[in-house]
């Protein structure tokens, strides 16, 4: 009986020596989870700007489409809770995004909803600095960094920032290792087109172009191609009639469209190439003659997946040095491996 008695304190006494250890490691865990998540880092935005977040930013709201799509890519749409009030249209990812707040438009933010979101940082456009948001939010305490995601000029700065800033870096590396085979094959069968076999293009979306300070330069040249609109005064939205542009005579024209208008079907871009065919003036153009006119998706125009759509761009320009190659494949690799999805919009044509 004693024995047992023994054996009974014996145990008790090990049974609360365990509960206060666990409670120690426990408390102990805790503190260093938070001292780990007050940790902070000063990064350097698109725009140039010293910017202090903690890291890494487990709290973020994204002001732009491109942004939303590489949150997917690399494997952080968990950490997303409030994006900009068209992502549930955007092509493909829209419905990833359900759980996460509408937090108003990228230069008119809801910053009732994003204060009640307390994130740790918002990801927006660079003129979100000009109309005062950036402003706006410090005053909130929450920092505003520029991350685009979309000029080619700064494209892997961007995607390498969003990868630091979510703790994502070694995605942001394989995504980018991806973006640059497509980068370097466009290089490698473009590289002996002198200027003077630059095919002409009108890149449009819909009675406009791009002018000389549009930023399309680097994606013309990159392809073999040159614009229209070169010398026209303006940016990305210089107005021009259909007369304008039977006199320049380009040999192909490249149609974007929004991406909220991909479906399943090439209905909607068949529709627009239909409308160049029915016009009275822009059918007398060369590429409408040669059926040389093609739509595609925004997001593959100017967008993420900017590389894939240079590469139909090349096919289009110079179909002789790209009879080999297929660029939807390019888009259905890219929609299996980083959006975990198989490809079943029509998003060029």
């Amino acid at each position: 009986m004693r024995l047992r008695r023994h054996l009974l304190r014996e145990a008790l006494s090990i049974s609360i020596t365990l509960i206060l250890f666990m409670a120690a490691a426990t408390v102990l865990c805790a503190s260093c989870a938070a001292q780990a998540a007050s940790e902070n880092i000063t990064i350097i935005d698109s725009a140039g700007r010293e910017v202090e977040i903690p890291y890494p930013a487990n709290k973020v709201v994204l002001l732009t489409a491109d942004n939303c799509e590489l949150a997917v890519v690399l494997d952080a749409r968990d950490k997303v809770v409030g994006v900009e009030k068209s992502a549930p249209g955007y092509a493909e990812i829209g419905e990833m995004f359900g759980k996460a707040a509408n937090a108003g438009g990228s230069q008119e933010p809801d910053f009732e909803k994003i204060a009640d979101l307390n994130p740790d940082v918002v990801l927006g456009y660079k003129s979100s600095l000009e109309n005062g948001v950036a402003d706006e939010l410090k005053g909130m305490g929450v920092p505003f960094v520029v991350c685009e995601c979309n000029r080619i000029q700064t494209f892997e700065k961007d995607v390498e920032l969003m990868g630091r800033i979510l703790g994502k870096e070694d995605n942001a590396k394989e995504f980018l290792a991806f973006h640059n085979s497509i980068m370097d094959l466009i290089a490698e069968r473009t590289r002996s087109i002198s200027s003077d076999q630059r095919t002409s293009l009108y890149l449009t979306g819909g009675g406009t172009t791009f002018g000389k300070d549009g930023g399309i330069e680097p994606y013309l040249s990159a392809v073999g191609a040159k614009s229209i609109g070169s010398e026209l005064p303006g940016e990305s939205s210089v107005t021009v009639d259909p007369e304008w542009v039977l006199d320049q005579d380009p040999q192909v024209i490249v149609h974007w469209i929004t991406s909220s208008k991909i479906k399943p079907t090439p209905e909607p871009l068949i529709e627009v190439k239909e409308s160049y065919s029915n016009d009275p003036v822009l059918n007398m153009t060369t590429a409408v003659k040669d059926g040389r006119v093609h739509v595609i998706g925004w997001c593959l125009f100017k967008g993420l997946r900017f590389s894939i759509g240079l590469l139909y761009w090349a096919k289009w320009c110079h179909p002789e040095l790209f009879q080999d190659i297929d660029p939807e494949e390019y888009n259905r690799e890219y929609v299996k491996k980083f959006l975990g999805i198989d490809l079943e919009n029509v998003w060029a044509q």
